[in-house]
């Protein structure tokens, strides 16, 4: 059963923020069906090369790889095969307000498709890898891994950690093997590693397709989103609306657009800032109170996101890691004062105060623990 608020306040989310055709998310999963009219004008397709002319125009490697890639087949066509990633690059991209179908989290963006798992939900490592190189090195903002295994992996995380540090959030499913077993890349620090809950706002065990199934859960998952019971695009029809899955991996695209919004907001952010932005709004104790306690906890991690809350932040500090470093005014006033707790006496920080459209209102540095808002 369902009940009121157990969502990520969506429709008010877009009041804020519905995303910029300047930001690239890549849908790491089975493909994505490319002709489909929810991603009309809205495929990253490589600029540097020229479709169809049998030549490697960028000197990459890969022969016409115009919209992505294929590392299962090792061909320029990353056409979904499976079903999964074109759900997924639904939830987190198909657009909104065109009279058909559903709307994902972000309208704007472009989305990256690279194909790193089979026909028969299977793939390997090295696909991955490759296929994180890949999305880092044409541009990609954030990467979406709704997939993993049970094997840690020096290189994968090396792959991960590259994609970091040169500023790509990179969103990954817990699984659903309803354990604290870790599963790689989620088990990785440099992620976010995401549950999934049911529209009661419980941690999503059973998915609907198996009893023994659940949401994983343990020391290194940072967040939960909605995720059972997932209507989305369908891969082999333009019109069938009536699909829906359930896993993490249905969860992490909703995260992932959230992310993306967040940089449509203020593009500068890094993949820390907006990992500690999504953690810091995400709605906490609404789930089984035996699971779901006070602050960060093993199931839920920091909490159920909130996209509005996310997009409505109206402080950022300097330091994005700083315990309470985000503080919230609902309504965002025209005149007020802001309190809140800095993590470190004698610091200086930088804020910027914006209002709901997005129009700077206030900045400069604070050591003190108010701002008057005029």
């Amino acid at each position: 059963f369902s009940i009121a608020g157990a969502d990520v306040e969506m429709q008010k989310a877009w009041e804020i923020e519905q995303g910029d055709p300047n930001i690239t998310v890549c849908i790491l999963d089975s493909g994505v069906k490319l002709d489909h009219p929810e991603f009309q004008g809205r495929l990253w397709t490589n600029t540097k090369e020229i479709a169809g002319n049998g030549l490697d125009d960028d000197d990459n490697g890969l022969i016409d790889d115009f919209y992505g890639w294929d590392f299962v087949n090792s061909d320029n066509d990353p056409t979904d095969d499976l079903g999964h990633g074109t759900n997924v690059a639904g939830i987190t991209a198909a657009s909104g307000n065109n009279n058909i179908g559903y709307a994902g989290v972000d309208w704007n963006c472009k989305v990256m498709a690279i194909k790193g798992i089979d026909a028969n939900s299977s793939g390997f490592y090295s696909w991955w890898i490759s296929g994180i190189y890949y999305a880092v090195d044409n541009g990609a903002n954030v990467i979406n891994m709704s997939l993993g295994g049970n094997s840690n992996s020096a290189i994968l995380k090396d792959a991960i950690n590259y994609a970091v540090d040169k500023g790509v959030v990179v969103v990954v499913c817990m699984m659903n093997t309803n354990s604290q077993n870790s599963f790689y890349p989620a088990a990785f620090p440099a992620v976010i590693a995401v549950g999934s809950t049911d529209p009661d706002d419980t941690r999503t065990a059973p998915f609907f397709w198996s009893a023994s199934s659940g949401s994983n859960y343990g020391a290194h998952i940072s967040v939960v989103a909605p995720g059972n019971f997932i209507f989305g695009l369908h891969y082999k029809s333009n019109t069938n609306y009536t699909s829906y899955w359930g896993g993490t991996s249905q969860a992490t695209p909703l995260v992932a657009g959230i992310a993306s919004l967040l940089l449509a907001q203020k593009p500068s952010r890094t993949p820390a800032e907006i990992k500690s932005i999504i953690q810091s709004t995400s709605e906490d104790q609404v789930g089984d109170p035996l699971e779901d306690i006070e602050g960060w906890d093993k199931y839920y991690g920091y909490g159920r996101v909130n996209a509005f809350k996310a997009l409505s932040q109206i402080l950022s500090l300097k330091d994005p890691l700083a315990k309470n470093e985000q503080a919230f005014v609902y309504p965002n006033p025209a005149k007020d004062i802001l309190n809140f707790t800095l993590s470190e006496t004698n610091t200086t920080y930088e804020y910027e105060i914006n209002n709901q459209k997005k129009k700077k209102v206030s900045y400069g540095n604070v050591n003190s623990n108010s701002i008057s808002i005029i």
